[in-house]
């Protein structure tokens, strides 16, 4: 029988996911290969199973039942419910990042202290003491975005910066509408607008959450949608005040962001104290807590682990001719994986979409399981083995 399988990988996982699907004999005499009981290629047991049925390796071209004979036509293109093979895929993540560009984003990653004279002047804090060592905010994020972009295959990414610069090159209070990168462009595109952004203006927040999730409400696409927020402190512009802060208003985007069925992750960028708030956001964006990073490294591996952690585990299925979407059976490295919303497989937006969910997810995107198998009957033919 044939089989076509598409290897996927996840962000850091060790091996790749290999997602096959297989057609169970569908021709007209499909009933007399299924016996009293099941065998398996050494004979042995009653008559049983064609293996086109004998999974998980839906590839086998051996035959089940009495001395090696399943009973059972091999399954060929019209045999196999109108197609003998079908291609699945994994759907990426659209992910709007909305990076914080205000002007403390010029100042030390590690401390509230400035890195150079430049940036002292302009935010009237101190100079670090060590200046050697001293990682500004907005490169280490510039970079960490850069390198995470290029990595993660999964995730289709779209770009927000806020403030948005005036045609002045100052900024206040002003978010633009719309995105700067939109989904679909090139890595390098995001990579260009950011390493040609500098810091400056004010941090409005809740406009840059809102922007963003009006944005996702205009992407029509099957793709989960998820906002990641990159920001070094207090919200303001309440009220179009730079000297207002605006946590609440931050809070109620967030909240609207989850309504709208997209959570937000929250990166904190510098030292603790400075971003004490920022878990506010998190939980009313579905999240939780927030990631903090005080070094280059720090926020590399948030980056990261955010990027895992939205890469959920949905594939497309094409049922060919006649498949039947209503009788499905999914294994995981060889093991059958129990219809369950919770903790097991659930079909998915559509008809076509099969969804891996808890555990099992997990174990997909950290790499410790690797292969996943569907198997797709035709109508009225009975379920595979071992469900």
């Amino acid at each position: 029988m044939k089989q076509t399988v598409l290897a996927k990988s996840f962000i850091g996982a060790a091996a790749s996911l290999v997602l096959g699907v297989a057609f169970v004999n569908c021709s007209s005499n499909s009933p007399d290969s299924i016996g009293a009981g099941t065998g398996n290629n050494s004979g042995g047991g009653g008559a049983g199973l064609t293996t086109s049925v004998n999974l998980p390796d839906a590839s086998t071209s051996g035959s089940s039942g009495a001395g090696g004979n399943g009973g059972g036509a091999t399954p060929n293109p019209d045999a196999n419910c109108g197609s003998s093979t079908s291609t699945a895929s994994k759907m990426p993540t659209d992910v709007v990042l909305i990076l914080d560009r205000s002007g403390s984003m010029s100042e030390s990653i590690a401390e509230d202290c400035c890195c150079d004279n430049t940036c002292a002047k302009a935010t009237g804090l101190k100079t670090c003491a060590d200046t050697t060592n001293c990682t500004q905010r907005w490169p280490a994020l510039t970079s960490a975005v850069t390198a995470t972009i290029s990595k993660a295959s999964e995730v289709r990414w779209a770009l927000k910066l806020f403030s948005s610069p005036s045609s002045s090159g100052s900024s206040s209070c002003t978010v633009n509408t719309g995105v700067e990168v939109q989904f679909g462009r090139p890595t390098g595109d995001i990579t260009a607008a950011i390493t040609g952004a500098t810091p400056g203006g004010a941090t409005p927040t809740a406009k840059a959450i809102t922007t963003a999730t009006a944005y996702l409400k205009t992407v029509n696409d099957q793709n989960s949608k998820v906002i990641l927020l990159a920001t070094d402190g207090e919200p303001n512009c309440a009220g179009g005040s730079s000297q207002t802060k605006d946590e609440a208003g931050t809070v109620t985007a967030a909240q609207a962001a989850l309504a709208a069925g997209f959570k937000v992750y929250v990166i904190g960028i510098g030292p603790a104290g400075s971003i004490s708030n920022l878990d506010s956001f998190a939980q009313a964006g579905g999240t939780g807590k927030y990631y903090p990073a005080t070094s280059a490294d720090d926020l590399a591996k948030a980056l990261l682990d955010i990027s895992k952690a939205v890469s959920d585990c949905t594939f497309t299925i094409n049922p060919g001719k006649n498949g039947d979407v209503n009788n499905l059976a999914v294994y995981v490295d060889g093991s059958p994986v129990a219809k369950d919303p919770a903790n097991g497989w659930s079909v998915g937006s559509s008809s076509t979409q099969v969804v891996i969910n808890g555990s099992t997810c997990e174990k997909l995107k950290a790499g410790t399981a690797t292969q996943v198998q569907v198997w797709i009957g035709c109508p009225g033919s009975p379920p595979p083995p071992l469900l």
